[in-house]
């Protein structure tokens, strides 16, 4: 028994039974349907087909259309075949063929056969379309019991399912891609109105605040200004013939008498005496230019450099006109011997001469020369001439001076550019910022309707194409339709956070141009400071000296130029790299490379000094010497160097005898381990306490002066001469430094220490100006979360000091440039986070944190200031700064 199955396809197997079909009923139009019963449905009923009964009624008979359930697919040809098959059994059973037609059908089944074939091979090259991913789901708990078409039914119905959540995940996230755009510009809006508002209270409150600070500092300057008149009238009224430093025009004639007149040692005596003290003066006149116009500043400056010089050419001419009558000018130890030795204000001077004898005949063996060994007691140096250097005829000048001559003029010694806005007030920054703000958002804006309005513009392109092809998938449409509903446009930055970003770009171009490249064994003294004057270790040679005649006559020769000539010896010795990894010497290597390194050394001066006690010795020092064509530090010719620590001796070989210098790193003692600052419980001044890395250091503000109280952990007796003694903030740093206690960073610090972090300036400077007005009624502390802050977030602990019996408990300051707050978190928390304490408003900074925040008796206290002790403290913090370097 056999059953019809109708399927609507063009394959071999209909082409065939439309063939014999037409054979039989060449009238009747052939249907493409193959109808197929199996044994589980009821046998259909036999139909007759007549010419008369065959039409389109005749069909409603047949049993309905079974939809064909897609079998697995196998080989191409082998299912063809069975189909073929399927259809020949179905319609012998069915109808009656002549043998003559299925001879053509079967000719016609072979060709029909290859033309599938054909078909089917000329597919596989074709690149197949994309075939959509369907994960692999998790089967049920039933599925072993399921029969093979319940399992497709039940695939089938996941299938659906998942598709429809695909479909409605896709329409959730086209929804929550608006949604997102929605909340994003409310918040842009939101952000923008508080931001709005925020400024309209710093019109108000920090305008007024920066008015105030700007009144003490005026105040500041003004005191200054009437101090300096002052001082004028009284070293006028001191008629000592002296010029007055702070009249230019009076120290450039000074400058000018000086440079025409001759100078031995007496007038080197009275020039060191009356240059020094001004040269002083100058110093901190040009430290303290603000209170100047560029052009004055520029004056004195120029004024200090030229008085600089001019004391330098003094004690070369004081030397050259003791060399010219060593008969006079020096003392004769023996016949072959003249020394030379005197101290003056800031300057010791000491020569030693040897005086040739007549020469003799050479012995026919010479014995060996012994080396000249000098040792001058008042310096605490010695030198060790070598052998190459004859010591029958040779001239030694040791001149130690106090004050760095030098270094000035090399070209790593100022700064290379001034920090800009320095000076700047918070209130113009944060209207500057304003403003920038707006106009950034005005820019996003635009960018971003430009983007919407392009897709927008997409979008119908793409909706008119689909609605204009309706019956085709579109599938590479409708998703570039989906993608165009959520694209969104680039990413832009927070215009505040933006504005951050480039001051921190800004300031990291500002530290590039700050610093100094240098050549190979140069001393950068960005990063170094020469302390402790300079030696001038020098070999000179003896200028000619006078011959007494008859009648009273003296001949001189006549030299030019009138100057010290130094004696030729230059020798450059690099000392032999170590052996490569891996490499063994016998001892016999060894010993000769040592014998060769020795009688290298034999060629070098050794100079041995004792380091004085008056200076900070933290660290092994750098020993360099000056390079005058090139005007630079550089330790290329100085080998076999030694550091006694114990003893304070420096012992080193040199194949040159130029100016030595002992330079000390200027920010060993930086980053800061902490700090504290806080009223003095037995004064009316502000104690500040700073530890560095090696010491700790105290100072008490009191009136418009500072006094050096303490120091813990020193290494030697430095300083203590100037303990509780008062000066100004600049002079205090100059004698710091001069002690190799630099705690006093410049802004190029940054190049050249790790674990510093550089602030926003102008809300630093304008917080160390908060504090100092608050430091008699709150302790303000260093915090541990301050490093990894930000550039522009400074936090720090503080409480209010002005009870004495009673202290609170220390919290967070979290200051920012557009803020003051106080966190909710402490110093002790696990971790750091920037959620304000309960109830806190907005305040625009330190000081109005504290009209509002803090207690009576701390207002009180804060409006009870004097501008000379918060001009002192805040003069102090800017140059300390606290906040960039802990």
């Amino acid at each position: 028994m056999y059953y019809l199955f109708i399927v609507c396809t063009k394959t071999v197997c209909n082409q065939f039974f439309e063939t014999a079909f037409t054979t039989c009923f060449p009238d009747v139009e052939v249907q493409e349907e193959l109808v197929l019963t199996t044994d589980l449905e009821p046998e259909p009923e036999e139909v007759q087909y007549t010419d008369t009964s065959y039409t389109s009624a005749s069909f409603e008979s047949l049993p309905p259309v079974v939809e064909e359930i897609k079998p697995k697919k196998k080989k191409g040809k082998k299912k063809a075949e069975e189909v073929v098959e399927v259809v020949r059994k179905t319609s012998s059973e069915q109808f009656q063929w002549s043998e003559e037609s299925l001879v053509g059908e079967e000719q016609q089944k072979v060709e029909e056969e290859e033309v599938e074939t054909k078909k089917k091979k000329g597919k596989k090259g074709k690149k197949g379309k994309e075939v959509e991913e369907i994960p692999a789901f998790e089967k049920p708990k039933n599925w072993k019991s399921m029969n093979k078409k319940e399992r497709e039914v039940w695939l089938q119905q996941r299938i659906e399912e998942w598709r429809a959540e695909k479909e409605a995940e896709k329409q959730a996230i086209l929804a929550g891609a608006k949604e997102k755009r929605l909340a994003l510009a409310r918040e842009r809006a939101e952000l923008m109105a508080k931001d709005n508002a925020e400024q309209e209270i710093r019109r108000d409150i920090l305008a007024k605040t920066c008015t105030l600070f700007h009144k003490f500092d005026k105040q500041k300057i003004d005191y200054a200004r009437n101090k300096q008149l002052e001082a004028e009238w009284q070293q006028y009224l001191r008629c000592d013939g002296l010029p007055d430093p702070r009249v230019v025009t009076q120290m450039n004639t000074y400058i000018h008498l000086w440079q025409k007149a001759a100078c031995d040692d007496n007038e080197l005596e009275i020039r060191c005496r009356d240059a020094l003290p001004m040269l002083a003066m100058l110093e901190e006149i040009v430290a303290n230019s603000r209170q100047y116009t560029a052009l004055q500043a520029q004056s004195y400056n120029e004024v200090r450099i030229a008085l600089r010089e001019q004391l330098s050419q003094a004690i070369q001419c004081a030397s050259y006109s003791l060399l010219r009558d060593l008969e006079h000018c020096l003392v004769w130890d023996s016949i072959q011997l003249a020394t030379y030795g005197r101290e003056f204000n800031g300057l010791m001077l000491n020569i030693w001469v040897a005086i040739p004898l007549p020469t003799r005949k050479r012995k026919p063996v010479e014995p060996e020369p012994e080396p000249v060994e000098l040792t001058f007691p008042a310096m605490r140096v010695g030198v060790k001439l070598p052998k190459i250097i004859d010591g029958s005829n040779v001239c030694v000048r040791a001149a130690r001076s106090m004050v760095d001559l030098l270094s000035e003029s090399s070209r790593s010694f100022a700064l290379a550019a001034e920090m800009p806005n320095r000076y700047e007030d918070l209130f113009i920054f944060n209207v500057k910022e304003h403003i920038e703000t707006y106009k950034i958002k005005k820019d996003q804006d635009v960018i971003r309707t430009a983007f919407y309005k392009e897709i927008k513009e997409k979008i119908t392109e793409v909706e008119k194409f689909l609605k204009a092809n309706p019956y085709t998938k579109n599938e590479k449409e409708k998703e570039e339709l989906d993608n165009l509903n959520m694209a969104e446009p680039p990413f832009l930055p927070d215009p505040r956070t933006y504005i951050g970003e480039q001051n921190e770009v800004r300031f990291a171009k500002y530290l590039k141009t700050c610093m100094t490249r240098t050549r190979t064994g140069e001393i950068n003294l960005r990063k170094y400071r020469i302390c402790n004057g300079v030696l001038n270790l020098d070999l000179l040679t003896t200028p000619p000296q006078p011959k007494q005649m008859r009648g009273g006559i003296i001949l001189t020769a006549l030299q030019l130029p009138k100057q010290l000539q130094p004696m030729k010896y230059q020798v450059q010795y690099r000392a032999p790299s170590p052996p490569a990894p891996g490499v063994t010497r016998t001892p016999e290597e060894i010993e000769a490379e040592l014998k060769k390194i020795e009688a290298e050394y034999e060629k070098l001066a050794l100079v041995f000094f004792e380091l004085p006690q008056d200076i900070m010795w933290t660290e092994p020092p750098v020993i360099c010497q000056w390079q005058e064509q090139r005007k630079l530090w550089t330790s290329n010719y100085v080998n076999d160097y030694k550091f006694n620590e114990d003893k304070l001796t420096i012992q080193f070989r040199t194949g040159v005898l130029w100016p030595i210098g002992i330079a000390t790193l200027r920010y060993g003692n930086l980053p800061y381990q902490g700090w504290d600052l806080k009223p003095d419980p037995n004064g009316k001044g502000v104690i500040i306490t700073v530890t560095g890395v090696c010491i700790t250091v105290t100072w008490i503000c009191i009136g418009n002066t500072v006094k050096l109280h303490w120091i813990a952990n020193a290494t030697t007796s430095a300083l203590k001469q100037h303990f509780n003694k008062p000066y100004s903030v600049k002079k205090m740093v100059q004698i710091m430094r001069e002690a190799a206690c630099d705690f006093f960073p410049d802004f190029d610090g940054h190049n050249h220490l790790e674990g510093s972090c550089p602030k926003e300036w102008v809300a630093e400077r304008h917080n160390y100006h908060a504090m100092a007005f608050l430091s008699r009624a709150y302790n303000f502390q260093w915090s541990r979360w301050n490093q990894a802050a930000g550039s522009r977030n400074i936090i720090m602990q503080l409480r209010e000091a002005v009870d004495k019996k009673r202290e609170g408990k220390f919290q967070l300051l979290h200051s920012t440039p557009q803020k003051a707050v106080i966190l909710k978190c402490n110093e002790l928390s696990s971790e750091f986070d920037t959620d304000p304490a309960m109830g806190m408003q907005f305040y625009p900074d330190l000081f109005t944190l504290n009209m509002s925040y803090g207690s009576v008796d701390a207002r009180r206290t804060t409006f009870n200031m004097k501008y000379r002790l918060v001009e002192t403290v805040f003069d102090m913090l800017q140059e300390l700064k606290l906040s960039s370097y802990s």
